[in-house]
């Protein structure tokens, strides 16, 4: 009669025994889980971004958009749609701060649409892209320049113009002198494009360090890659010269 007894007493005692071991398990998983980092898929899809970089930078020709806001008291704004032919033919057409633009760049020219006559101004031996005044709007993939990433996750997919995309949240350090001396604390929301895998649309935001009420506000998309588009000199195009150019 002894034997009943003590199965049942240590079925008492194994009960607490096994429920402790089973969150000791839990703890152990969990923590390997932890400690052991992204999943291979994650990285894979990270390395993606990686790659959607380069082949951004090594694409021949685009179409593109770069909306523009100056968020606070001086409020900025611009609107431009263009394409660009590597390396050194690009053209654009649009507002800024209210006012129509057109700008066209072939090779080491820049020609320049006036808003009220119509007529072209030519900019000789000037590449206007490299400007800092129009770099953002001439030179769209200068955003994507960077010096490191600290922080970079993927954060889902999404569907963009019936293309599937992985997007990404990231905040980088940039490589943009006007860029860095104006504003802060980047962040870059980045759709990649999962089958051609190259950048198709990017939000980007940051503070100005001086004002928490001011700050940038970005938006660039990017289609037909390695197109064969066509960017030549406006005809009859008026020559100005360096000094006449505004900035």
């Amino acid at each position: 009669m002894l034997t009943p007894r003590w199965i049942l007493l240590n079925r008492r005692k194994l009960g607490p025994i096994t429920a402790v071991a089973g969150i000791v398990v839990l703890v152990i998983f969990l923590g390997s889980a932890f400690f052991s980092g992204p999943s291979q898929s994650q990285l894979d899809k990270q390395k993606s971004f990686t790659t959607a970089l380069d082949n951004t930078f090594a694409s021949r020709s685009f179409r593109f958009e770069v909306e523009s806001k100056l968020l606070g008291e001086n409020g900025f704004y611009s609107k431009v749609e263009g394409e660009r032919v590597m390396p050194d033919k690009v053209h654009i057409k649009g507002t800024v701060l209210k006012t129509p633009v057109e700008f066209t760049q072939v090779n080491e020219n820049t020609y320049m649409k006036d808003p009220f006559s119509g007529k072209w101004l030519t900019l000789k031996d000037i590449k206007l892209s490299q400007s800092e005044l129009f770099i953002t709007e001439l030179n769209p993939l200068a955003n994507f320049n960077f010096k490191d990433i600290p922080e970079i996750e993927m954060v889902g997919e999404e569907d963009l113009d019936e293309d599937k995309c992985y997007v990404y949240e990231l905040k980088p350090n940039v490589v943009n002198a006007f860029l860095e001396e104006q504003f802060s604390d980047f962040y870059y929301k980045v759709w990649v494009d999962q089958k051609d895998v190259n950048i198709r649309q990017a939000i980007i935001k940051a503070n100005r360090p001086e004002s928490g009420n001011s700050g940038l506000d970005m938006k660039i998309r990017i289609w037909d890659y390695d197109r064969d588009l066509q960017i030549d000199a406006p005809v009859k195009a008026s020559t100005t010269t360096q000094e006449n150019v505004p900035y």
